[in-house]
């Protein structure tokens, strides 16, 4: 033991634990324990003068000592947050076409990218991944091909509506006679035949181009801009295989030059229609690409889903259109590779179904609401106090305790800027926190939990149990370290950072010794 008249002169920390602890979860910095300290060393100092020396202790009544370690420690200072578990709010799922709700999940269902998300007169409307809301249909082309008649008469056949059209296809009849699509830039406007004086024009090339294209240029006439008796032989070949009337002379409206191949956006006219000069049968997708973010976010869709639509690049070209086809399949959509204004919804990530805001059964307008959902990420909202504003930031790690006080990691996603005000009129910035692992959180929804968060650390450094630590009557501190032999030693340390019930401390003392503890 140190003797009676250096005892005297110190005060143990845990003699004034009552009035000093510092307030739970906040853990601070060493300063605010001095005034304390400094108060019970001069009332222990009073004590030992009435006391006496050691040497005249009963040793029968000497109490017997508790010691700890000195070790190196990582001291953490913590905040702690009240929050609530639950899933972030969501929005109205809104059906961009009028019908008739055929199917809906049921409210908890979580409904992932590429599932059906419900159904309109039995078509499937698909969840997609995508920010940007579905406002079109998306096809080759943004821009359009008006096909006209330039033949009178009855409509006998049609191509079929999101149909391919290719060189040598048969657009449509009209009383039986083809009017077959070939590659040219020129539209059709005159007769095409062999004239006495050879008829010639850029118009006549591209009949050359196309016909030479299609395999019937057995003469290996020569592709230019005149109609000869070798360009005759080419054109009756073609009519014999199209099932045209083969007479070597390709009236207007025999054919329709399109400037490539394309896919038929819409069919105006049905079969026994009547058409004439100039009506309007059926519209063609335009010659440049459609392109944007809407485009950019079906094609990573598709390839997220296992389908391959070419370079994913915003554009939709042929490859794309392969891909929505065989999607199409798939999902149960009709195949015309076009993805119409209303097959799909995009959002973020898989949705959680809270209410069907329309029950199946029951029509639904353009723009009402089908369903309300809830995203199927787990998320804690906490409250940050204006005064604790900047102690937490996005990125930062957290530790979260569920209500069975068991803890799981999380990761701070954001932090509002604005200040919100709660039930009870106090202040606070909400503080959004996502899961480490959302599966640890099983079934919980609105639960209560607690956030944790470090503010401060020190790693790495020499700590003693706060309750080890003395306050010197003439200024300073000291711990009570075993000197072997029954015997202790007052050593001087300077405290530092502290936290857990532990404090840093600095001077003659090392990690292994042992110090007095109450």
């Amino acid at each position: 033991m140190v003797d009676g008249n250096t005892a005297v002169v110190t005060a143990r920390l845990d003699d004034m634990e009552e009035t000093n602890t510092p307030e739970a979860p906040r853990r601070r910095r060493w300063p605010w324990l001095l005034g304390g300290l400094a108060v019970v060393a001069a009332a222990v100092f009073a004590i030992g003068q009435l006391s006496g020396s050691a040497e005249d202790a009963d040793p029968e009544v000497a109490p017997e000592l508790r010691f700890a370690e000195v070790a190196i420690r990582d001291l953490e200072e913590t905040t702690t947050l009240d929050g609530t578990l639950g899933r972030s709010e969501g929005e109205a799922i809104t059906a961009a076409i009028g019908g008739t709700i055929t199917s809906a999940p049921e409210p908890g269902t979580t409904v992932d990218i590429g599932e059906v998300l419900y159904e309109i007169d039995a078509e499937p409307v698909v969840l997609l991944q995508g920010v940007t809301p579905a406002y079109r249909d998306l096809t080759l082309s943004s821009d359009t091909i008006e096909v006209s008649s330039r033949l009178t008469g009855t409509l006998t056949s049609v191509v079929e509506e999101g149909a391919m059209v290719e060189q040598g296809d048969v657009l449509f009849e009209v009383n039986g006679q083809p009017v077959v699509a070939l590659i040219g830039a020129t539209p059709a406007y005159r007769s095409l035949l062999d004239l006495s004086d050879n008829m010639t024009g850029p118009d006549v090339e591209q009949l050359e181009l196309a016909l030479d294209a299609l395999g019937f240029n057995d003469s290996n006439v020569t592709i230019d801009e005149e109609f000869t008796d070798f360009t005759e032989q080419m054109v009756e070949a073609w009519q014999e295989a199209a099932g045209a009337e083969v007479d070597g002379v390709v009236d207007l409206g025999e054919v329709v030059f399109i400037p490539a191949a394309t896919q038929v956006v819409s069919v105006d006219v049905a079969v026994g229609d009547s058409v004439n000069d100039g009506r309007v049968v059926l519209t063609l997708a335009g010659i440049d690409p459609m392109t944007g973010v809407d485009v950019q976010q079906l094609e990573d869709s598709l390839v997220a889903l296992g389908y391959s639509p070419g370079t994913a690049d915003g554009q939709f070209t042929t490859e794309t259109r392969d891909a929505v086809v065989e999607w199409q399949t798939d999902v149960g959509l009709a195949l015309d590779g076009v993805v119409d204004l209303g097959e799909v919804v995009f959002r973020s990530g898989p949705v959680r179904v809270s209410t069907q805001a329309t029950k199946p059964g029951a029509p639904v307008n353009p723009g009402g609401a089908v369903l309300t959902i809830t995203a199927s990420e787990i998320v804690v909202t906490a409250e940050l106090s204006p005064q604790d504003q900047g102690l937490v930031g996005v990125g930062d790690a957290v530790t979260i305790e569920l209500p069975d006080n068991s803890e799981i990691p999380g990761t701070v996603s954001a932090v509002a800027s604005v200040v919100t005000i709660n039930q009870g009129g106090e202040n606070f910035f909400e503080v959004t926190i996502v899961l480490d692992d959302p599966a640890q959180a099983g079934d919980l929804d609105e639960a209560p939990v607690e956030v944790f968060f470090v503010t401060d650390s020190a790693t790495g450094v020499v700590a003693v149990p706060v309750t080890a630590l003395l306050a010197l009557q003439e200024g300073g501190y000291a711990v009570e370290v075993d000197a072997g032999g029954g015997a202790t030693r007052l050593v001087g340390v300077s405290p530092g950072f502290f936290a857990d019930g532990f404090v840093e401390v600095t001077g003659d003392i090392q990690p292994g010794d042992r110090v007095v503890v109450p």
